[in-house]
């Protein structure tokens, strides 16, 4: 797998984790740090920036799309810092916080649509709703045993 830090860096990551928490206000951690990982992926990227997607559940993006995450467990672990930095990073912002195992969205005042973000922020935040969704159901267990997370 190729591995490019310069396109993959915090504030890429901190967008997409804001972009995502923007729909559903708050999540586990754990489902926080699967958000680089699955947009790493360019198929899943454009498959969730699709406005008339129907994914409902990680398990229909495997099945239905036949998407194949054989090397989930490497990206997950790969990008597990640069999730962490981001988060952290976007606390210090003040456009999130942590409380309890679980972040929540802070960034009333950050402006998803200023232009200056670029084209890869824009397929982020346009895969986001998509992406809340797929998250925010069923429990974190189920999601890491489906992407064959090794802990």
């Amino acid at each position: 797998m190729e591995t490019n830090n310069l396109k993959n860096n915090e504030l890429i990551t901190g967008i997409s984790i804001l972009a995502v928490l923007y729909h559903v206000r708050s999540l586990e951690i754990t489902k926080c740090m699967l958000i680089e990982p699955l947009l790493s992926y360019t198929k899943v990227l454009r498959l969730l920036c699709r406005s008339n997607s129907s994914i409902k559940s990680i398990e229909d993006l495997i099945i239905k799309e036949s998407i194949f995450f054989t090397n989930f467990n490497e990206r997950y672990k790969e990008n597990l810092m640069l999730s962490i930095n981001a988060i952290l990073l976007f606390e210090k912002m003040k456009l999130l916080t942590i409380k309890d195992n679980k972040i929540f969205f802070a960034g009333d005042s950050f402006n998803f649509h200023e232009p200056t973000l670029g084209e890869k922020a824009k397929s982020r935040i346009l895969s986001s709703r998509n992406l809340a969704m797929l998250l925010s159901k069923g429990e974190t267990s189920d999601l890491y045993l489906s992407l064959r997370i090794k802990l």
